[in-house]
């Protein structure tokens, strides 16, 4: 099945939560994404201060991010918003979450690289 941003429909989320469908995104998507992540790799590498790409968040917005450690900022990031409450979700729960999460990235607004919404 291919996920078109803003084109699934009740039928799609079905079959997706019922699982055994293979999932793709539609190769137009792909245009906008790389688009978007360019944007934040251009900024990331720019001497611009841009808010959560090289520089630090809240209290640290203007704390600027050495390149070097631009990596540690984001798996720091990631590991911050980790959390975990309760039993765990039943397996047709979380493949859908992360389709609509994949749907929704594959809009191209987010900045985020092709292997994240592949993955």
């Amino acid at each position: 099945m291919e996920l078109r941003p803003g084109a699934l429909t009740l039928d799609d989320l079905q079959a997706i939560h019922a699982g055994g469908v293979q999932l793709a995104i539609d190769a137009a998507a792909r245009t906008a994404i790389r688009a978007s992540a360019d944007v934040v790799q251009r900024a990331a590498r720019g001497d611009t201060a841009v808010y959560g790409v090289n520089t630090g968040f809240g209290k640290l917005a203007s704390t600027r991010i050495s390149e070097g450690d631009l990596s540690t900022l984001q798996l720091n990031l990631i590991r911050s918003h980790s959390v975990g409450v309760g039993a765990p979700l039943q397996p047709a729960v979380v493949r859908l979450m992360l389709a609509l999460k994949a749907a929704s990235l594959a809009r191209g607004a987010s900045g985020v690289r092709e292997d994240v919404v592949d993955t």
